[in-house]
């Protein structure tokens, strides 16, 4: 299970594989803290100590086009936007 999918939820033992190749997108402090947290037993990083120190010292959150405020501002939210119309900084409609 990924540690976005985890949100909300709890376990009583968390195992988080911590290796750099996971990438400066992988490897951020607000995800290693909820993937931490989970744990109500006991949380167990198996890895790289780099790996973990990266993440640590990375808080930058990388900016996620979702196209959530296009949804939100448009009246018929359901319907995907035309494939004409550019969406700056959000997903393009297929």
């Amino acid at each position: 299970m990924t540690v976005h999918r985890s949100q909300g939820s709890g376990y009583l033992y968390v195992i988080v594989p911590m290796v750099n190749a996971a990438g400066t997108m992988l490897l951020q402090r607000n995800l290693l803290y909820t993937a931490v947290t989970r744990a109500r037993n006991g949380v167990m990083l198996i890895g790289q100590r780099e790996a973990v120190e990266r993440a640590i010292a990375n808080n930058r959150n990388q900016r996620r086009n979702t196209a959530l405020t296009y949804r939100i501002t448009h009246t018929d939210a359901a319907a995907p936007a035309p494939h004409s119309q550019t969406l700056r900084g959000q997903l393009a409609w297929e």
